[in-house]
């Protein structure tokens, strides 16, 4: 994973808000979730994608930041809320711990993270592999069967 010192680092501090970028192809969605933003002092940018994760943090205006758009392809940028009311009950809550979601037959790919949060609260986002290659959030503390954590 790449990045990983960046999301090590937001250990202890509180979920202020979340925030997903999909992909629209002429006005249909294509792709919920292509990328996912967390706050909790800054905006940690997460994208998990062919075999790897990839965690920044996202410098200045978040909007400024990640808009594009043009005639044909469009990337909103929406609350989880708006599409995973159960996201809600994690903003306030501490971070407590992280762990990257590797594959089991191959380790060395890494497919999403596994949040703790206070209260037993986790939160999952990890990319499902071929043949779906999509992402996905898991609001509970399980791990899709061909994954481990690292």
């Amino acid at each position: 994973m790449k990045g990983n010192e960046l999301l090590k680092e937001q250990i202890g501090k509180t979920l202020k808000d979340g925030k997903i970028q999909s992909f629209e192809l002429r006005g249909e969605l294509i792709e919920l979730i292509t990328v996912t933003f967390l706050k909790f002092e800054a905006w940690i940018k997460i994208v998990s994608t062919d075999e790897q994760t990839i965690i920044s943090i996202i410098d200045g205006e978040f909007e400024n930041e990640i808009k594009y758009d043009n005639e044909e392809f469009k990337y909103p940028i929406t609350k989880i809320e708006n599409y995973f009311p159960e996201f809600k009950k994690y903003i306030g809550q501490q971070l407590i711990a992280v762990k990257e979601l590797v594959g089991l037959k191959n380790p060395q790919f890494s497919f999403g993270i596994n949040l703790y949060f206070d209260n037993g609260l986790n939160f999952i986002v990890h990319n499902q592999d071929y043949p779906m290659d999509k992402n996905e959030f898991i609001f509970e503390n399980k791990v899709p069967i061909n994954l481990i954590e690292k």
